[in-house]
């Protein structure tokens, strides 16, 4: 037999394994091959790419430096240095990579050998060659920490081949990028250049990587563009889709449209950490426990699944085991965002606030394009009472994300807490108006009055306060309503509505809101108390009997009063006065029932009959509050100051975004976060 056609023989058995996916036989024969061709550059070069699909990562590596071909051929260059990744080998591979200026074949291919074997790039190849080159190197210094050089290693393998989505998904699903630098870095890719092979392909693949990056937009742009027409049932961009949904706050459209990717693949796995967000915003805690199982069962190796079952636990409120799981996530993915995310609501529901507040940190540090972790920091800092910190951790999040309703309610609740009312009211209602136009993409086109669920009940609620604030009780008394129209069963709204109608003297309303939120919550002190005085003050303005007289007259007696030791209600004495005296008896009266911390800066209840007059020392009814967060929302506490909370993102804050938490009611004037 001739050596020749046993070579030959041995490279096409090689070449045909490999196509059939035996990769153990491929590499049985490819070592034959390299042996016969007494180690040939292409037949050693395929040995080591069958070592490499066998995972045989440091026999690969070692293979390639030995024969010294990583000094001679930039393809052998790079598959050393990727076997040396793949075996978390960074040093050694970055040391590899490092001189990017002699990234060029010193040897030159024959004719002959190019014929022989179609594996070695071609002239035409090599720029491709040198991005997939910067595409190794940044994923070496992303996983040393160096997140800096990995951005600059990515932007260079995207402009070398436009193609190299790899790179930009690195980017852009890490969000290493803040948005101004995503446009910036699509505006000066060579799509032109590079893409000449049909009509309108630079176009499309312009439009495919910017609906990428259009994580926050307007309601009305969440669709895909015309140009992806063609594409409408991909599956990426659907999730991409779907991620829309959830940071503008569209949980159950979101949900469906999950449902259908995953009906489609179980296991997609960019669609699968936007599931679980939306799950966590949904609080959907039975589709949580089987989703995590199904994913740790047959991916125990992938973060993904202990991030689904850390986010179980939160939900369901084992914040220890939640921590756990999560700790056990970041170990597999340190660059997993949002399970830092989650871990640091999961310390923060406990009311450990240096703990979340590194949570969050470590999270800021891998999500550069993401305003979640500066507007949790923001949080944490309020609930601190650290109000100047707060405010700009909220505006860091805000130049972020302007359109994102949560930071504009964060910045209206520290405006709050200054006293600065007018520049409070503005920024709920902004808030209220981005919400308001999630009403155009709802799954089912849902058009009622006011399109809101209930997670923006705060938002409302806390409108309401502010307008009472500025004296605009009308106003106030409809947004309290609105809040009851999403969150029927609040008992601080009926609260509210009572305040705001003691003020305005209305005390049957009063005396009614005040009684419904005691039958909600029984232990509301605030509600106890006022409701002790409006009935005071209304038994003092009611007539006796139906029919009765203005003017009572004296009674009638022969004897002559010469005591002053009690009071006689004369002709000339007015019942404002009567009133205004059984009102400050009661403003002076003890409260041994109420704690300390429920009476932090709450009016004691006063004169109602002077009351419209001047609400500056009528402080509210309940806490601020913000709406609740998907992935990023920590279970309220009782007692606790601070400000609201939003979802996120994963997420999923999730911008879950950002599910609804239930509250404890809240003490008087007293910001509180969900």
């Amino acid at each position: 037999m001739k050596i020749e056609e046993m070579l030959e023989k041995f490279r096409s058995q090689t070449a045909t394994s490999i196509d059939a996916l035996r990769f153990q036989t491929a590499l049985y024969w490819a070592e034959k091959a390299a042996t016969a061709s007494d180690g040939a550059f292409q037949d050693v070069y395929m040995l080591g790419k069958c070592m490499y699909f066998c995972k045989q990562y440091h026999r690969a590596a070692q293979l390639i430096t030995q024969a010294h071909l990583h000094e001679k051929h930039l393809i052998c260059k790079h598959l050393a240095a990727q076997s040396l990744y793949e075996a978390q080998m960074y040093s050694e591979a970055l040391q590899l990579l490092k001189n990017d200026h002699i990234w060029n074949d010193t040897a030159v291919l024959t004719q002959k050998n190019q014929e022989m074997d179609s594996t070695f790039p071609s002239a035409t190849q090599q720029q491709s060659v040198h991005s997939s080159m910067y595409l190794l190197r940044g994923k070496v210094h992303e996983a040393m920490d160096n997140r800096i050089p990995a951005i600059e290693d990515y932007k260079m393998a995207l402009k070398l081949d436009v193609y190299c989505n790899e790179a930009f998904e690195m980017l852009v699903r890490h969000e290493m990028l803040t948005p101004e630098e995503e446009n910036d870095l699509l505006e000066h890719l060579p799509f032109d250049e590079q893409c000449t092979s049909y009509d309108d392909e630079a176009t499309l693949l312009r439009a495919l990587y910017t609906d990428q990056v259009r994580k926050y937009c307007k309601p009305e742009e969440r669709a895909p563009s015309s140009e992806l027409a063609p594409l409408r049932k991909n599956l990426s961009i659907r999730v991409n889709h779907a991620q829309r949904m959830l940071n503008g706050c569209d949980y159950r459209g979101c949900y469906n449209m999950l449902q259908e990717i995953m009906k489609a693949d179980q296991n997609h796995q960019a669609c699968l950490p936007i599931y679980v967000t939306c799950l966590v915003a949904l609080k959907n805690s039975q589709s949580l426990f089987t989703l995590s199982h199904r994913l740790v069962d047959s991916e125990p190796d992938n973060a993904t699944s202990w991030f689904a079952v850390g986010c179980y636990y939160y939900v369901i409120g084992r914040y220890e085991e939640s921590r756990k799981y999560l700790h056990k996530a970041t170990t597999l993915d340190r660059n997993l965002g949002a399970a830092w995310l989650m871990r640091g609501h999961a310390f923060a529901a406990e009311n450990e606030h240096d703990q979340a507040m590194a949570a969050y940190f470590k999270a800021s540090q891998l999500m550069r394009g993401s305003h979640l972790p500066m507007l949790y920091v923001g949080l944490e800092h309020g609930l601190m009472s650290n109000v100047r910190l707060a405010n700009s951790f909220f505006n860091q999040a805000n130049s972020l994300a302007p359109d994102d309703p949560f930071v504009l309610h964060e910045l209206g609740a520290v405006a709050y807490q200054n006293n600065d009312y007018q520049l409070a009211e503005k920024c709920f209602l902004q808030a209220v108006d981005m919400v308001s136009r999630l009403r155009h993409t709802t799954s089912n086109n849902d058009c009622n009055d006011f399109p809101m669920d209930d997670t923006w009940e705060p938002l409302l609620n806390n409108l309401g306060h502010v307008s009472r604030k500025l004296k605009k009780y009308e106003q106030a008394i409809d947004f309290h309503q609105k809040a009851l129209l999403v969150s029927p069963m609040r008992a601080s709204t009926f609260a509210a509505l009572g305040y705001v109608y003691a003020l305005t003297l209305k005390y049957d309303q009063a005396i009614e809101y005040f009684q419904k939120a005691l039958a909600l919550k029984r232990d509301d002190t605030f509600s106890t108390t006022m409701l002790n005085s409006v009935l005071d003050a209304y038994l003092n303005e009611a007539p006796a009997f139906l029919g009765a007289p203005k003017d009572i007259p004296p009674p009638i007696t022969n004897l002559a009063d010469t005591s002053n030791s009690h009071l006689m209600v004369t002709p000339g004495v007015s019942k404002r006065h009567m009133a205004s005296a059984s009102a400050m008896e009661v403003s002076n009266m003890s409260m041994p029932d109420i704690s300390e911390e429920d009476v932090i800066q709450m009016d004691t209840p006063g004169y109602y009959l002077d009351a419209r007059a001047d609400d500056s020392a009528m402080s509210g009814i309940g806490p601020l509050r913000t709406p609740s967060d998907a992935l990023v929302t920590p279970v309220a506490t009782s007692g606790t100051t601070g400000y609201g909370f939003r979802p996120g993102e994963l997420g999923n804050r999730g911008h879950n975004r950002q599910a609804t938490e239930t509250i404890e009611e809240d003490t008087p004037d007293i910001i509180q976060r969900r």
